[in-house]
């Protein structure tokens, strides 16, 4: 059977008024979708629920597939800097965002701690104090997180060996259980060593313009800057020498 030009025009015509009328319009795109800038408030509320503040990396104009089901957020590396968001619908997505969040300051006055020398001294000096402080209790042998600590405020004079800023001290180990908001003092932490007794380590000895760098076991811990033996694994013969990084020492010249 063949069909007139006409026929076929007419037969377009009519589905083309029967959509515009009868309401059958196609899925639009934007209903399959989810836009980065969703998302991002997902990630802002889920912060906030859990006393963070953050401006989560992602571009808000990047489309998802939508999910039908919630959108999983869960943190990563034991902290809330990043987060991983899953779309468990078949088809969906998994992604990692970095969120740059860090709790805010929330506290100011006088601060006592478990231990009457440990606690920020309010006086004449109305100088506002920045410290870290801890969030909730921690046992003793915890490497600390970003979670488990927050930065408050007070004026007058503050105690020495205190912290301002968590990269110095997250990672690392607590020498003893602290309770919830006891400064954080550089004496409650085990020393951070650049390298440790036992480490293999690279030694370099320089002969003039010449560097020669063989392998070696650290006899004993040290900091950077701090003489440190060690046994070098070609020849056997003890050394000495300053650490010049996490896993390099640089023999002292005679």
């Amino acid at each position: 059977m063949r069909f007139s030009s006409l026929e076929v025009k007419k037969t377009i015509i009519y589905a083309l008024v029967s959509v515009t009328f009868f309401g059958f319009q196609p899925l639009s795109f934007a209903d399959e979708m989810i836009s980065g800038a969703d998302l991002k408030k997902q990630v802002n509320s889920f912060l906030t629920a859990k006393g963070f503040t953050g401006n989560p990396a992602i571009s808000e104009a990047r489309m998802f597939p939508n999910c039908a089901s919630d959108v999983e957020i869960t943190p990563m590396f034991g902290g809330m800097k990043t987060l991983k968001l899953h779309c468990s619908d078949p088809g969906g997505f998994k992604i990692a965002i970095r969120t740059n969040a860090y709790r805010p300051s929330n506290g100011a006055g006088y601060l006592q701690n478990k231990h009457a020398s440990e606690h920020i001294e309010l006086g004449d000096n109305n100088e506002t104090v920045k410290f870290l402080v801890l969030s909730r209790s921690v046992q003793k042998g915890k490497i600390l997180s970003d979670e488990d600590i927050l930065l408050k405020s007070a004026k007058g004079k503050a105690l020495s060996g205190y912290f301002t800023k968590a990269s110095d001290v997250v990672g690392r180990k607590l020498k003893r259980t602290l309770s919830v908001n006891q400064v954080l003092l550089s004496r409650h932490l085990e020393i951070d060593w650049a390298i440790e007794k036992g480490q293999k380590i690279l030694i370099q000895s320089n002969a003039g313009p010449v560097s020669v760098v063989s392998a070696g076991i650290a006899r004993n811990s040290a900091q950077v800057g701090e003489l440190l033996e060690a046994e070098n694994q070609m020849s056997g013969k003890i050394v000495e020498g300053i650490v010049v990084s996490n896993k390099k020492i640089r023999i002292l010249t005679k």
